[in-house]
């Protein structure tokens, strides 16, 4: 092809014969990727699940921004600088190969400027993808970040070596058939064909032209041959995670409940997954969407103390039955295939992996219904065998949350006296009455209405508001806001709390709910909505930052301390408040923080999620000594926390770092004067 009087490429350049070649397997490599996805449709959809095809705005953003920009990959800057330089390397190798189709059978476009940007276009792309591959497989030969060793992940990357290299030959030996005589190459838009070429002019042409169609055909095969087996390769994330990330759920707080769920339990049905076939389609999809990158595994907090979870390997084990088709088998046991419980009863519900998940799967999803099959077999059909797969101090404290109204067993006598002592404290009018109506109504919580250390808490957050002239009431026949039950799978009793609650809530006028628990704030924000409860509830380290930065509360009284504060997981990764907490310690005077390596989005959970504040699996270390080390190590002398859950975490830890454990509530009351404060009615 001829354009101002030079040859800029010459299509089929003596393989003319062959071009049958490239039109056959290219059929074939698109019947071989249509075949395997529909595939992972059937399995997507087993049972007749339908995939909605709906809000096409939000989907089409999620593709732009997580699969073709690569948000979530970038977030790790050396995997995700491997990862970029293959996937813009292939990725414009491929739009190079639809511009050469477009040259040869609709116009003539591959010439004089545009042909020597595209040939330049053409070197970075190919040089992006030997060193990106290169360094991918020493990434993965070395062990680094706990990469899988599967063969096919070599072959893969060798595949793209090869591809790249033979592209780099063809247009050297074209260079050296035509184009350098032609002037139609050179060192500043071609290089790497231009020395290629040049290394090759001494080159016969017979032997030029032998040489080219044997790496022709070498090249073609392997390129048509890697699309063709796409779906059966690592490379099928390529497809499964743009799917994965379009289908996205809405938010990471998004779980999937149980429909009719009085109906089910009265006709003795279980819920929650139990055999394969209890999946829906969006967890299949996750499944069939993990890249096994293991970030998910490697910030996982139980992997990390020696627990037996890896979230990518339940994940992988879910596929492996999906791929084998055991639909009607059980999923958790202790044969070889299945999911041990010790794995999924070793999840602290943090959120670290899905946070981390470049193609947005929800591992927590898929662990806490596994959760739930076990609770419905064991509670619905008195299953011997779930029974044994649930952890006895599990079962104890779900029995305590159904007989006591607490997971831990107290005597509700024992709130009722404390609370009393509010009043004493505080008036009478801090003991809510249905003929009133609060600024706030405060819901304290199990932990801090049970443990005398932890009591402190709700006293200086009452004192604060008091101050400050917010009407406020506590409850007195307060039980648990149910989270313990959902985290350890008995939805039920979480349906059935919920309701009793929101009875109990409804008999009071309030402006809004404050809780000083991110697992209670997450429950009642969140989850009770699914059950048409709508709660306009605020955590107490929102209100105190946002009384600090109205000036409402002047913090004057210096406080001596240098403190580390630990980012709770139910306020910080999963509701995203982590400035609120910090702009109250921040506002007292004489505090030093010191923030430790891993904190806000990264931080490090303390163990007593998930459910294990009240049952542990004895493996490996405990979560909240690793933690409470690593707080040591910043030289600070307070743990300042935002949940009881962690203060109490904390406080079994660090006595052996001499280290005390306050909530950021008790340290900014020992900073108020008592004359302080805006005593204006709100």
């Amino acid at each position: 092809m001829v354009g101002t009087n030079i040859v800029w490429i010459h299509h089929f350049w003596h393989t003319e014969d062959l071009e049958w070649l490239v039109y056959t397997l290219a059929t074939l490599a698109v019947i071989g990727i249509l075949y395997g996805f529909y595939k992972h449709y059937k399995l997507w959809t087993y049972g007749g699940q339908k995939i909605p095809f709906n809000q096409l705005g939000r989907r089409t953003k999620n593709i732009i921004k997580y699969a073709i920009l690569q948000y979530k990959v970038i977030m790790k800057p050396w995997a995700g600088t491997i990862h970029l330089l293959i996937y813009l390397g292939m990725a414009w190798l491929l739009i190079a190969t639809f511009l050469r189709a477009i040259d040869l059978h609709v116009a003539n476009i591959l010439t004089g400027d545009f042909f020597k940007t595209y040939k330049l276009l053409n070197n970075i792309a190919g040089l992006s993808v030997i060193t990106g591959s290169i360094l991918a497989i020493i990434r993965r030969a070395s062990g680094q970040d706990n990469l899988p060793q599967d063969k096919v992940y070599y072959i893969i990357h060798l595949s793209f070596l090869t591809i790249a290299t033979t592209g780099f030959f063809l247009t050297g030996m074209n260079d050296a058939g035509y184009r350098i005589a032609e002037g139609a190459s050179s060192p500043y838009f071609d290089p790497v064909g231009y020395l290629i070429g040049r290394w090759m002019t001494g080159v016969s042409l017979s032997t030029l032209i032998l040489a080219y169609r044997i790496t022709w055909v070498t090249h073609l095969t392997i390129v048509m041959a890697t699309l063709a087996t796409l779906p059966w390769t690592n490379l099928w994330h390529i497809v499964a995670g743009s799917t994965n990330v379009a289908y996205a759920r809405e938010s990471m707080v998004d779980f999937m409940e149980v429909q009719d769920i009085e109906k089910k339990v009265d006709e003795g049905e279980t819920f929650g997954i139990i055999k394969l076939e209890d999946t829906s389609w969006k967890q299949r999809m996750d499944y069939d969407a993990c890249t096994s990158c293991m970030r998910c595994t490697n910030v996982c907090p139980a992997f990390n103390s020696g627990k037996p979870l890896s979230p990518r390997d339940v994940l992988i084990s879910m596929r492996n039955l999906m791929l084998e088709g055991k639909w009607n088998e059980k999923v958790v046991g202790e044969e070889e295939g299945k999911i041990h419980p010790d794995t999924i009863w070793s999840c602290v519900t943090c959120g670290a992996c899905i946070y981390q998940c470049p193609v947005l799967n929800n591992h927590v999803d898929t662990i806490l219904n596994l959760r739930r099959g076990l609770v419905s077999e064991y509670s619905i059909q008195e299953s011997e065998e779930a029974e044994q797969a649930i952890p006895e101090d599990a079962r104890n404290a779900l029995y305590n949350m159904m007989q006591m109204g607490n997971p831990f067993g107290f005597n509700p006598a024992d709130r009722e006296d404390w609370i009393n002592e509010l009043a004493e404290k505080f008036g009478d009018d801090i003991i809510a009455q249905p003929e009133e109506e609060y600024d706030y109504l405060y819901w304290i919580g199990c932990v801090t209405s049970y443990d005398p250390r932890i009591r402190p808490v709700a006293e200086s957050l009452i004192k604060i508001l008091k101050k400050v002239g917010y009407k406020v009431g506590v409850i007195t026949d307060e039980a648990c806001c149910g989270e313990p039950a959902r985290r350890m799978g008995d939805e039920f009793l979480f349906s059935e709390t919920a309701k009793q609650n929101q009875e109990i809530l409804s008999q009071y006028k309030f402006k809004k709910l404050l809780v000083s628990c991110p697992h209670g704030y997450h429950v009642f924000k969140n989850e009770y909505k699914k059950y048409g409860i709508n709660l306009d509830v605020e955590h107490h380290s929102i209100l105190l930052a946002r009384l600090i930065k109205e000036g409402r509360i002047k913090p004057s009284k210096e406080v001596r301390i240098v403190l580390t504060y630990h980012d709770p997981c139910y306020l910080g990764r999963w509701n995203g408040h982590f400035d609120e907490p910090r702009t109250v310690i921040k506002s007292i005077p004489g505090v030093e923080l010191r923030e430790m390596p891993r904190n806000r989005e990264n931080s490090f959970c303390c163990g007593g999620g998930g459910g294990q504040m009240f049952y542990e699996i004895k493996q490996g270390e405990r979560l909240a000594t690793i933690r409470a080390k690593e707080a040591s190590e910043t030289g600070a002398k307070v743990v300042a926390v935002a949940c009881p859950y962690c203060n109490t975490m904390f406080r079994a830890e660090v006595d052996q770092f001499d280290m005390e454990v306050k909530d950021i509530a008790e340290i900014l009351a020992e900073s108020i004067d008592e004359g302080e404060g805006d005593t204006g009615q709100q």
